[in-house]
Parts: structure tokens; sequence; C-alpha cells
């Protein structure tokens, strides 16, 4: 890590991210390495228990051994848009936590800054609840309202979950992960729309089919949120765009209903939000 930053191990997690990529690229190695052999090795134990356990499962001794490390998938900076609330546009829902776009985090979320939000908003959209509850005159307005779902013919052509769910987390990694290009975002875009096509116009009867729809929509969010950024900012790496731009310091929100190409200023804890289409609803990326 000092060949990349001064800070080493302590540079911000984006940075660290960035390195290990490099190298795992110039290595053509599937990981590097950890190595905490130069630490008290009881200290160690009594940081890091979880960390401790799960290496002693694969063989590997967290004081001694060097640890096999490459960066994961971490949260979304971004997802429903909320007030200072926790309410969103949809009246009587109220979101908390790291499935909001609250404003919070910035380009780079911090470790421990997803438990502070979750306690913040997760009080104050208890309290909005019950202040819209007790505001409420009739018992009606409580009830959830019918939803109606057509039924589709049944499609006889296979469909492997499985498959599809290993190919898309496979390809979200590759093009849409710690080094992205206008390039690689348009492929995956292409990948994800042609699976998009076979998915999510069935109707399935269990989770499997459900979270891979699921995961269809977000991972389609991301990517579309990716192309529009034209910079790079804390966690977001455009190789095309490689300096942040201040003409871009604000969320990007997809909107059902809104026309292709209309901007909309939309109030709320963030500075500013730039609207485009979607079919999903008030959901951000960063």
């Amino acid at each position: 890590m000092p060949a990349f930053d001064s800070r080493a191990e302590l540079a911000p997690r984006d940075i660290v991210s960035r390195a290990i990529n490099r190298v795992m690229q110039q290595t053509h190695h599937a990981n590097v390495y950890l190595d905490l052999s130069h630490l008290d090795a009881e200290m160690v134990r009594r940081r890091f228990p979880g960390m401790a356990k799960l290496c002693a499962e694969f063989g590997l001794d967290l004081t001694r051994d060097k640890i096999p490390v490459r960066p994961g998938a971490h949260y979304m900076i971004g997802g429903v848009a909320v007030d200072a609330d926790s309410r969103t546009d949809l009246p009587g829902l109220l979101a908390a936590g790291e499935v909001t776009s609250s404003g919070l985090h910035g380009a780079n979320r911090l470790a421990s800054n997803s438990l502070l939000e979750g306690l913040v908003y997760g009080a104050r959209a208890g309290a909005a609840a019950s202040a819209d509850v007790l505001a409420m005159n009739d018992r009606d307005d409580l009830r959830v309202p019918m939803l109606f779902n057509p039924r589709r013919d049944e499609s006889h052509e296979p469909l492997d979950l499985e498959d599809i769910r290993n190919s898309l987390k496979s390809m979200m990694w590759r093009k849409v992960g710690v080094d992205r290009s206008g390039e690689s975002l348009a492929e995956a875009l292409e990948a994800v729309e042609g699976w998009c096509r076979y998915v999510l116009p069935r109707q399935f009867s269990e989770p499997r089919g459900w979270q891979l729809q699921n995961m269809l929509e977000v991972g389609r969010l991301m990517i579309r949120g990716a192309i529009v950024r034209e910079e790079t900012r804390g966690v977001h790496t455009r190789h095309d765009f490689p300096e942040a731009a201040s003409s871009w310091r604000r969320h990007i929100t997809w909107q059902r209903g809104i026309p292709e190409h209309r901007e909309q200023a939309i109030n709320g804890p963030c500075d500013d939000h730039t609207t485009l289409p979607l079919a999903a609803r008030t959901t951000a990326t960063a």
C-alpha cells in the first residue's frame, strides 16, 4: 500500500480497493495477502474474533499466515429518496437505513456511518409514522390498498435462474466494479437489459425468482447511474473521466413517468437531484 498512498492500509477504502485491483491485474493473481504476523497474536485474536474464526475454518491462522484478500461488493451509496423525517413521496411509506438515499454519506461511505444513520433515521421514521397514524380520523385510512397483479400466460421457455444470477453477479463485478468505463458500462447495460426481457415479465411463486428480478432492477439502476455520472468521485471511478467535476456535486434520481432527458430539481436533505426516467420509483444511486 505505501506504493499507492502514504497512509498505506489506513487510506480510504476506495483507494485501497483500487490498489488491490491494480495489483491483481498486474500479477494475474486472484487476490493479494493480508499479513498480521508482526502484531501481538493475542491482541489480534481479541480484536478480530470473527475473522480469526473464519480463517480457522479454512485452516489459516490469522495471527501467523498470509490471508488472501480481494475487494468485496459493498453497499450502494443511494437508494429510495427520503426527506429528513424518512418519508418517501408515496403516502404512508417511510424508509430508513441502507435502503435509502439520505444524502449523509457523500461519495464514499465511512465504516460506521450506516449504523448511525439507521439509529437517527429509524427514530425519525418511527416518530413520523406515529404522528401520521394519530392524525388519521378514519380507521379505513390504515388499510393497505388492494394491489392488482394481472395474470400472464405461463411461459414454457426454460429459464435457469441460478445461471442468470451467477452470470449477473460475475458481470457486475467485472464491468461495474472497482474500475469502470463508458465501454464496460454500456456492455453491462446491454447484458442486463437482455436478461430483464426474459425474467421481469415472468410471474414467480418462490423467492428465488423474486430475488433475481430485484437484483436485475438494482443492477440496472446502478449501471445507468454510473453511465450518467461522467466523472470520478469517491468509490465511483471512470477511466474515461478520471477527474472529479464540480458540476456533478449532486445526486441522480430516477422516477417513473418522467419524460426522457427531462431534469427536475427535488427538494430534500441532499443539495440537488437530477431526475431522469426509469421504470422505478424514486430510486437514487450515487
